[in-house]
Protein backbone atom coordinates (compact mmCIF):
# COMPACT_ATOMS: atom_id res chain seq x y z
CA UNK A 1 0.00 0.00 0.00
CA UNK A 2 2.78 2.75 1.00
CA UNK A 3 4.44 1.74 -2.33
CA UNK A 4 1.43 2.68 -4.27
CA UNK A 5 1.05 5.29 -2.34
CA UNK A 6 4.51 6.64 -3.45
CA UNK A 7 3.84 6.18 -6.60
CA UNK A 8 0.54 8.56 -6.90
CA UNK A 9 2.57 11.29 -5.19
CA UNK A 10 5.30 10.68 -7.60
CA UNK A 11 2.73 11.02 -10.32
CA UNK A 12 1.17 14.19 -8.29
CA UNK A 13 4.49 15.96 -8.25
CA UNK A 14 5.06 15.29 -12.05
CA UNK A 15 1.49 16.85 -13.09
CA UNK A 16 2.03 19.81 -10.82
CA UNK A 17 5.87 20.29 -12.26
CA UNK A 18 4.23 20.28 -15.59
CA UNK A 19 1.57 22.62 -14.75
CA UNK A 20 3.83 24.78 -12.52
CA UNK A 21 6.73 25.03 -14.92
CA UNK A 22 5.87 23.64 -18.98
CA UNK A 23 2.68 25.22 -19.31
CA UNK A 24 3.08 29.20 -19.26
CA UNK A 25 5.93 28.44 -21.43
CA UNK A 26 2.77 27.19 -23.77
CA UNK A 27 0.74 29.53 -23.33
CA UNK A 28 3.20 32.20 -23.47
CA UNK A 29 3.32 34.33 -27.05
CA UNK A 30 5.95 34.81 -28.92
CA UNK A 31 6.19 38.05 -30.71
CA UNK A 32 8.24 37.36 -34.27
CA UNK A 33 10.22 40.22 -35.81
CA UNK A 34 8.48 40.23 -39.79
CA UNK A 35 11.78 42.01 -41.07
CA UNK A 36 13.82 39.63 -39.45
CA UNK A 37 12.41 36.91 -41.68
CA UNK A 38 13.82 36.18 -45.51
CA UNK A 39 11.78 37.77 -48.30
CA UNK A 40 12.11 34.50 -50.18
CA UNK A 41 8.47 33.05 -51.73
CA UNK A 42 8.91 29.22 -51.61
CA UNK A 43 5.51 28.59 -52.16
CA UNK A 44 4.52 29.09 -56.08
CA UNK A 45 7.77 27.15 -57.16
CA UNK A 46 7.27 24.86 -54.72
CA UNK A 47 3.29 24.03 -55.96
CA UNK A 48 5.39 24.29 -59.85
CA UNK A 49 7.88 21.50 -58.59
CA UNK A 50 4.78 19.29 -57.16
CA UNK A 51 2.39 19.91 -60.02
CA UNK A 52 5.14 19.18 -62.85
CA UNK A 53 5.65 16.26 -60.76
CA UNK A 54 2.07 15.14 -60.84
CA UNK A 55 1.20 15.76 -64.04
CA UNK A 56 3.99 13.27 -64.99
CA UNK A 57 3.04 10.88 -63.02
CA UNK A 58 -0.67 10.67 -64.35
CA UNK A 59 0.61 11.16 -67.90
CA UNK A 60 2.90 7.87 -67.53
CA UNK A 61 0.15 6.16 -65.71
CA UNK A 62 -2.45 7.08 -68.72
CA UNK A 63 0.55 5.83 -71.08
CA UNK A 64 1.07 2.64 -69.34
CA UNK A 65 -2.54 1.90 -69.05
CA UNK A 66 -2.68 2.37 -72.95
CA UNK A 67 0.23 0.13 -73.31
CA UNK A 68 -1.88 -2.58 -71.70
CA UNK A 69 -4.88 -2.48 -73.08
CA UNK A 70 -2.74 -2.85 -77.02
CA UNK A 71 -0.88 -5.64 -75.05
CA UNK A 72 -3.98 -7.60 -74.07
CA UNK A 73 -6.17 -7.16 -77.32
Amino acid sequence: MNDQQDKLKQREALENAYDNFVQPYIKQLIEVNPQSLPNIDVAFPGFCCASGWLALTLLYCVWLRSLTKKLTR
